[in-house]
């Protein structure tokens, strides 16, 4: 149900990102009489201009908070190669994390030039419970009774950075693709009277991430921002996929400052081997959120 409705999201802001492409070249392109065709100079002296315009802007800066309520849904699952052991455990519904959070993400833009810049996003999720197992548990090949005794925890940090490519500069709309670099540690653990299990996973993803960026305004004071990226790779012991999604409202009551009311999407699927046991950790999260951006 989850991957129908990402779906959906994902073709209305692709529709949306080209619907935003064609009004921006209509309005910045026009009709193009023959006579006025420029020269290799001409078209020279047009870009130094278009940077001059640029680096007398203050505002190639944005740096953006939100905070988010969330709901998370997170499952790890443990199978031999030989398939003779297979356990899936719930974090929510099994290990009593909670289903509901608070917490911060943060993102951060630098146009370098007007074509091109920096790009930077960051997630982070910690969540820790004590509760009693209401069935038996399997974690990493051990055995975890019902009724047991618990304390968990689900650490979640994601730091992704790169580059980023405009290809519209109207005033009015914004359309850029950038392509980072995912920095992602996942830690979960359970400690009990049976002992201590703790699964870690560090991930950089030498792959880029591929993303688009978007932003329209509708009217004096009010815009349109999206953001939307994925990412995928698939190795011999190691695989994985990567969707994040940001779509917001965003007012301007002064040129220096924005408030967002947004809608964010986060979910990652990590499969690697640990201990001799293939595990997968799928994990993600979605709510509305509040923030700010500044711009300088």
């Amino acid at each position: 149900m989850k991957d129908s409705i990402y779906k959906q999201v994902l073709t209305f802001v692709f529709i949306f990102c080209l619907n935003l492409q064609a009004f921006g070249l209509s309005h910045s392109m026009g009709v193009i009489p023959i006579d006025t065709l420029k020269s290799k100079a001409d078209k020279k002296l047009d870009r130094q201009n278009e940077r001059d315009i640029f680096k007398s802007n203050n505002k190639r800066f944005k740096i953006s908070f939100d905070y988010v309520h969330a709901t998370l849904d997170t499952e790890i699952s443990f199978e031999l190669p030989e398939g003779n052991l297979h356990s899936v455990i719930s974090l929510e519904n099994d290990l009593g994390l909670p289903s509901n959070s608070y917490f911060f993400t943060g993102s951060f833009l630098y146009r370098i030039t007007p074509s091109s810049g920096l790009y930077a996003q960051y997630y982070g999720i910690n969540r820790k419970e004590n509760t009693q197992t209401k069935r038996d548990l399997i974690f990493k090949g051990e055995i975890i009774p019902a009724g047991t005794d618990i304390e968990a925890h689900f650490n979640t940090q994601v730091i992704s950075t790169g580059y980023l490519y405009s290809v519209l500069k109207n005033p009015d709309a914004h359309l850029g693709f950038y392509f980072n670099i995912y920095l992602m540690f996942l830690e979960t653990a359970v400690q009990s009277a049976y002992g201590y299990q703790d699964l870690n996973v560090e991930l950089v993803a030498p792959l880029p991430n591929f993303g688009i960026l978007a932003s329209f305004k509708l009217n004096k004071w009010l815009y349109f921002n999206g953001n939307i990226g994925f990412f995928a790779l698939k190795l011999e012991d190691f695989g994985g996929s990567l969707h994040n999604l940001d779509i917001a409202f965003m007012a301007k009551p002064v040129d220096w400052l924005g408030i967002d009311l947004s809608y964010q999407v986060f979910d990652v699927m990590v499969e690697f081997p640990s201990d001799d046991i293939n595990t997968k950790i799928d994990y993600n999260f979605r709510g509305p959120s509040i923030g700010l951006s500044f711009f300088f």
